[in-house]
């Protein structure tokens, strides 16, 4: 039996990588089960939504609900959560426990030791301490240095995500039980889906003479979608065809729209709101963007990229191993608007010359970062203890 933890299953690519994982083992019969809480407006922070755990009961993949867990910090609420984690643990008395994100990672970890549970990973998707500032990320990174020997294995999306947990005064010695595992998407079939590219700029209002530029991703405070409204208002000045777009919901909706408003750009952008069936607007943009405070390795980054798509993005967490992998992606440092402007032109810039680079990146992208290579790659980590 293997457990994966987890505080809950919005969607998020972390939430993706838990559902594809349980997805592919619960398929071949192999055991499995998925701990986790619930989010909405009153529980969570952000991703008010139970999209992937929706997936999950649809696939009738085992489930255990623990109403406690959520992503905000309660005192009542956490110890509620933690005696259920020790009791579903030590009812199921798994071989293996893999725990994603920082509230189950220690929770979770604590309840393995009590309960003397020895094989335990650590899927990091970014840490929190780096999201945090002054006290409370201290607070945070020496926690993760206390759980270090908690750990069985870690399992990072990213390089960078180990590199600065040494960095900070982490144990040098994480990367010998550690494992570098690039989340997987879904390839599209380009040849189906890019004869939609037309249709669904005339649906969402654009021309084929507008250069599109936008995302897809939650209105929250890890998206920092403020930030990509006031890059908007300073390119758009060097490039009149512009036209932006921002798919998703969240809490910040209204406040966009009001900054869209105070800046004159209510006729260059569209928030379409959540889109379900979301790969084929992919082909809708023409340059995609990251503009996230924190991320583990972005999984639309990822799709952009595979749709031949050039990516400007903050170097934050995972951005730093994509920009240094792709020469279509364009790292910018964080949170510099202007220099994240010039990089919007150079990308354009290089839409047409840089045809072939763009190809073999998108081509890179479908080898190595599949769901089915992630999967295998998993499953080795499980093999090795």
């Amino acid at each position: 039996m293997i457990v994966h933890i987890i505080t809950r299953l919005a969607m998020g690519g972390a939430q993706v990588i838990v559902y594809e994982i349980a997805k592919r083992r619960h398929k071949f019969n192999k055991d499995i089960i998925i701990f986790t809480g619930l989010s909405d407006k009153v529980r969570s922070l952000s991703a008010q939504d139970n999209k992937i755990l929706e997936k999950i009961k649809k696939d009738k993949i085992p489930v255990e609900i623990i109403p406690s867990l959520n992503d905000k910090i309660s005192l009542i609420s956490d110890i509620k959560s933690f005696i259920n984690i020790y009791l579903l643990l030590k009812k199921y008395k798994p071989s293996i426990v893999h725990i994603h994100s920082t509230k189950t990672g220690i929770l979770g970890r604590l309840a393995c030791k009590l309960l003397n549970l020895r094989k335990v990973i650590f899927h990091v998707h970014g840490w929190v301490f780096s999201r945090s500032i002054g006290f409370s990320s201290n607070i945070f990174f020496w926690l993760e240095k206390f759980f270090y020997f908690l750990t069985t294995n870690y399992i990072f999306v990213c390089k960078q995500d180990m590199i600065d947990f040494i960095n900070r005064g982490g144990h040098f010695q994480i990367n010998i039980k550690s494992h570098i595992i690039y989340p997987g998407i879904n390839c599209f079939e380009q040849d189906k889906l890019i004869r939609f590219r037309n249709e669904l700029r005339n649906k969402l209002g654009f021309t084929d003479s507008d250069h599109v530029v936008g995302t897809i991703g939650r209105m929250d405070y890890q998206k920092n979608p403020q930030i990509f409204v006031e890059i908007a208002s300073n390119y758009y000045h060097i490039d009149s065809d512009a036209k932006f777009l921002w798919i998703g919901e969240g809490v910040y909706r209204n406040d966009i729209k009001r900054q869209i408003e105070n800046y004159g750009l209510s006729k260059k952008f569209k928030l379409p709101g959540y889109i379900h069936e979301i790969d084929p607007y992919f082909f809708v943009f023409d340059t995609f963007v990251i503009t996230s405070r924190y991320e583990g390795l972005p999984i639309t980054a990822l799709k952009a990229l595979a749709c031949g798509i050039h990516v400007v993005g903050f170097n934050v967490n995972g951005m730093n191993d994509l920009s240094d992998k792709f020469s279509s992606v364009y790292g910018v440092k964080p949170f510099k608007v202007q220099e994240f402007v010039s990089q919007l032109a150079n990308a354009k810039n290089m839409m047409k010359k840089g045809v072939r680079i763009t190809n073999k990146d998108a081509e890179y992208v479908k080898k190595y970062f599949n769901l089915d290579l992630m999967y295998e790659n998993i499953m080795k980590v499980y093999d090795s203890i």
